[in-house]
Order: structure tokens, then sequence, then C-alpha cells
């Protein structure tokens, strides 16, 4: 009988992953199809907790030069291990995280911006310094200890991309969270919070100074870049200043890209060793009901809530006493906020009442625009809180709850309005 391997619940990181004998379901067919895109720049759409960031680790360390002598442990028994495609291991690789981003203010913002910036190129130096000429590396050091953190954010990246230019190395760019200040602002509900979204992202704002040195760089040592985040708020006014992408959020061949199928948390049981018999509850009915194209063949788990589910059920010998992850509630300030108009209170309830309601969801929308209801009704589908269904008959598309955890959720949001959304499990 061979070892059961450990739950990857709450853990992000590939490297640590493969190395540390957790169970991974293999996403990495995803890799070769996206290096076969013809545009090498792409926006990926998806609700939090859906396995964003351990993917982006798998890009990580799959182009990674570093990687390179770890590839047969790392990738070696996955899809793309067996199928390599003519780039693995062949690139820089710059990654950039907005989530904390101080949003208080406009002043602390770009503060805080510019530093996010500087600690991903500190980050990026350090991993590549045995590769990098020790001059580029001290020059930069010294430039920003004289600057004290006001270098602006083109001249910074530019920096990376001269480096990797100079040392002959194409660069892959990540960007993690892109839209988490966006979704900050949100929260906030306040002209003020608007008037700093258009100090900063337009115009000549610093996060449009950012995303025009991508663009400009992906004519040149720019190879890749992939960037994903919640919703897609930010589109319309970043992909102004960088039009060069493509979003596969709603593209039918990648919905499967993150998220369980039914095959997945099978293969993590059995994996893992989990005691079949200790799973007493309708999994499905808890955690499954993702759509992300209304013609795709699977529905999805959640992969955080069916982790949780399992991590608990091996831990306490099935004996749970919540079966919601409580690490899911972090979005109930920018729902609450959207509920303050009572036509959008209306739509939920006819959801819950009706089981579903018809729509179509709008690819992009920008912050001054996100009460319109389709807009409304598009953000809780890219935020998980809704999901796509069909109409047979018909053919519309709607929108529905997915599970009864996220109807729970919602019961969360809705103060006094809860008799519209809980009934008990059984």
């Amino acid at each position: 009988m061979k070892a059961s391997k450990k739950l990857s619940y709450g853990q992000s990181n590939f490297e640590k992953i493969r190395k540390e004998n957790y169970a991974y379901v293999d996403k990495t067919r995803f890799i070769e199809m996206i290096e076969n895109e013809p545009n090498g720049y792409h926006f990926l759409i998806r609700p939090r907790k859906f396995g964003k960031s351990l993917f982006l680790s798998t890009l990580f360390h799959y182009y990674d030069v570093c990687s390179k002598d770890d590839f047969d442990t790392l990738f070696g028994d996955l899809y793309i291990g067996k199928n390599p495609t003519p780039k693995r291991n062949s690139c820089f690789v710059v990654r950039f995280s907005f989530a904390g981003i101080d949003t208080r203010s406009v002043e602390r913002f770009e503060i805080s911006f510019n530093r996010n910036i500087e600690a991903s190129v500190k980050e990026f130096f350090n991993h590549y310094a045995d590769f990098i000429d020790a001059n580029y590396h001290k020059n930069l050091e010294l430039q920003f200890l004289s600057e004290s953190g006001k270098i602006g954010v083109s001249a910074i990246t530019n920096h990376v991309f001269n480096i990797a230019d100079k040392h002959k190395r194409k660069l892959y760019v990540i960007i993690d969270e892109y839209d988490h200040f966006a979704n900050d602002l949100i929260a906030m509900g306040t002209n003020l919070s608007r008037k700093q979204y258009k100090e900063l992202i337009w115009a000549n704002g610093i996060v449009r100074d950012f995303y025009e040195t991508l663009k400009d760089g992906a004519q040149t040592i720019v190879d890749k870049i992939f960037i994903t985040g919640i919703t897609p708020m930010m589109l319309d006014d970043v992909t102004s200043g960088f039009n060069i992408s493509s979003n596969l959020s709603n593209d039918l061949r990648y919905s499967e890209i993150l998220g369980f199928t039914e095959e997945d948390v099978e293969f993590l049981i059995d994996e893992c060793g989990i005691d079949r018999s200790k799973i007493t509850v309708d999994r499905k009915f808890l955690y499954n009901g993702y759509l992300f194209h209304q013609n795709a063949m699977n529905r999805l788990y959640n992969p955080t809530m069916m982790l949780y589910y399992l991590y608990k059920t091996d831990i306490t010998n099935g004996e749970i006493e919540e079966l919601i992850d409580e690490n899911l509630k972090t979005d109930y300030g920018r729902i609450q906020m959207l509920l303050n108009k009572t036509d959008n209170v209306a739509k939920l309830v006819k959801i819950a009442e009706n089981g579903s309601i018809p729509t179509r969801v709008t690819a992009r929308f920008s912050i001054d625009k996100i009460h319109e209801s389709k807009n409304f009704l598009s953000l809780l589908y890219y935020m998980g809180l809704v999901t796509m269904d069909k109409d047979e008959n018909a053919g519309d598309t709607l929108l529905k709850i997915p599970n009864y955890s996220t109807k729970r959720y919602l019961a969360g949001v809705f103060t006094g309005k809860t008799k519209y959304w809980i009934e008990e499990y059984k």
C-alpha cells in the first residue's frame, strides 16, 4: 500500500506541495494551451479561493530558469512533464501581487504601490542573483536607498526589462490580484473612493503608467504576461493603456483551468487515504455547482471549500461542527455596499425565491457602471456568489446560487433578510 499524501488545504506554493508530499490536482495541461495561444498576454478572472495563486506558482516554476534542475521532481509525473513545451525553464520571471495596497488616500496609495513594485523587483534580483551582473544589482540597491521609495514605477520596471535584455533572457510577467485595491475602493463606497480611483487609473495615474510600461516591454523583451483577479471591473480602464491582452475568463476551453471536478475530488480522497465511510454529507449540495461557461461539461467545486471539508473530515474522524470555511467570508463589506440599492436586493431575493434569474454576463465594466443591473449581477457571478446555468427550453443564460455554502454566505450578508436564504442542511 502506497503512503498517503497530505491535503494541500491552505497551501499555494507549488514547489512546497510537490516536494513535501502534498496531493496535487494536475492542471498543467493548461500551461501547454496558454503557451500555444497566438497572443502571449492573458487575463483570468475567478472567484476568491479558487486556486489562482497556486496556478501562478506553477507557472513560475515551469518557466523559471532557476528551476531547471528541479524539472523532473516538480513536473516529471504531471501532464506537462510528459509533454514539455519549448519554453520550459527558459525565462526570467517577475511576480507582482497587488494585495495589501493602502487605499486610504491617493498619496498613501502611490507610496504603497511604489513600494510594492520595489519589493517585487528586489525579490526578482535576489532570485536571479547568480545570473545577474553584480554591478546592476548594486546600482539598483543604491538607487533604492538614495530615492527613499520615490522611484517611478516605469523606471524601476524598465530596469528589470533592461536586465533581462542584457542577459538575453525573455521575461515572463505574473500579476496576482490586479484588482485588489479597486475592490477595496468598492467596499468604501464613497465619492472620495471613486475620485481616488480615477486619479490612479485614468490619464497619467500611477497604475496606468505601470501597464503602459508593460505594453512597451511586450514589444521587445516581455514574452508572456499572465494576470489574475476577482472581477473584470478594471479591465476597461487598464486595457485602454494595455490593449494587447486576451481574456480567458469566459472561454469554454479554459472553463476547468481552476476548480475541482468530481474526478479531481475522487483523486484527492484516494491520494490522501481519506476514509470514505466518514464522508457523510452530500458534498455536491454543499460545495459543487460552479460553471464558467454555459456549455462547459463539468460543474466544479470551489477547491478551498472542498479541501476544507476533506481536511476537517480527516482530522475530526468525520465529526465536523462547521461545514462552511470561515475564511471565505471576507467580501461582506463589498456586497453590503452594493446592496444599498433596493433593486439590487430585489434581484438577489428573486434568485433565492425562483432559483435563478436570466441575464447576460458582462465581460467587463468600469467602476462608474457597477450599479447597473446587468453589471451588478455579473459582479456577483465573478465573485462566485452566483454561477451560470442554462434554460434548456429558451436557451437563455441563467444565474443561480451554486451551492448551500454560498447560500449560507449570502445569508450573512443579508442582515434582517435571512428568511429568504437560510434552510437547514438535511
